[in-house]
């Protein structure tokens, strides 16, 4: 059976959508990498707000992070001329879901059933 010419049609429609569609993508995420640049070129402090920005989209949040958040915090009071925040928090303590001792945090795994924690 003979191939008609609608047929090879569609597939030039088709590579050649395909083709638009990605020239489109490369094209946005150029731009978008260029407007970054430009943006933090200058030594305004911006990069340091971009580098927030991007850490706060693509990984753990400034006031998630260990310490990173209360460095913020420490700044922002002492900027508007209150009491200082401690430095450390206490521990958030809660009890082991299999033994119900205390663990907290900063353990791995439950000092008395080893349990592993998440």
């Amino acid at each position: 059976m003979r191939h008609t010419g609608g047929a090879q049609l569609n597939v030039w429609v088709d590579i050649g959508a395909t083709s638009v569609v990605l020239l489109l993508a490369a094209l946005l995420l150029g731009a978008m990498f260029i407007f970054i640049k430009a943006a933090s070129d200058d030594d305004s402090g911006k990069y340091k707000m971009l580098r927030e920005m991007v850490e706060t989209i693509f990984g753990t949040p400034a006031h998630l992070r260990s310490g990173g958040g209360q460095e913020a915090a420490n700044q922002a009071v002492e900027a508007n001329g209150k009491a200082k925040v401690p430095a450390q928090t206490a521990a958030f303590r809660e009890p082991c879901p299999a033994c119900g001792a205390e663990v907290t945090e900063k353990d791995d795994v439950c000092p008395s059933c080893e349990l592993r924690l998440l």
